[in-house]
């Protein structure tokens, strides 16, 4: 399945990375996780206190018919179930590892917040649980969304928070050296953990068979 717009589930778009890379494709198959946000929070200053950064919103580049655009949405994870059996998923994220620079160094404390959770479909089985919490994304699978028996077919996305939500600072797609001043997904930096390079983390989503309501 290819990406939808979270805030339109019934209208596929096209999503861009945050570096105006194509995304990484979708897992493929009857049950199938077929996006997920590539997550920037810019080029920060290195401060001496604590800090806490926000993230950019999701770029699109593509409309429904394929023109280009130039529009920000939520940041989302989509998951699409055509298996017809009605038996339910689960989907979770957790992080591979602490936020780290190309030598090992990691923002020791560090910690990824993802709050305002909603989720929306292409038919009316919506998952029966869905995380709108204020949780911390940890090494530890967090679970985002749970469809029991008879609940999640079809197309859903876990969107973080509304447009509204994300202040981009001048505009649509901003680039690396760009900051947010406002996000529903944050990263907290202890003082005095960081260096001036880039640190990265990779974020697992997981989608399984279990029922999850």
């Amino acid at each position: 399945m290819n990406p939808v717009d979270p805030l339109d589930p019934s209208v596929p778009v096209g999503p861009t990375n945050p570096d105006g890379t194509d995304p990484i494709p979708g897992t493929g198959g009857a049950l199938s996780i077929d996006f997920a946000s590539s997550l920037s929070f810019g080029t920060q200053k290195i401060s001496s206190k604590d800090a806490t950064y926000f993230a950019h919103a999701q770029w699109i580049s593509k409309d429904k018919d394929g023109s280009a655009v130039d529009m920000t949405r939520p940041n989302y994870v989509q998951v699409t179930d055509t298996r017809g059996t009605w038996d339910g998923w689960t989907l979770t994220v957790a992080e591979s590892d602490q936020f780290q620079n190309t030598s090992g160094e990691k923002l020791t404390g560090a910690e990824l917040s993802f709050s305002k959770g909603y989720t929306d479909g292409t038919t009316a089985a919506k998952p029966g649980y869905i995380n709108n919490t204020n949780f911390v994304v940890s090494t530890a699978a967090s679970k985002i969304l749970g469809a029991g028996p008879n609940q999640g077919m079809g197309t859903w996305v876990y969107g973080l928070g509304a447009n509204a939500d994300y202040q981009e600072n001048g505009g649509a797609h901003l680039g690396n050296e760009a900051v947010s001043t406002a996000s529903p997904i944050t990263l907290k930096v202890i003082a005095g953990t960081n260096k001036a390079t880039s640190y990265t983390t990779q974020l697992i989503w997981s989608l399984t068979n279990t029922p999850g309501n």
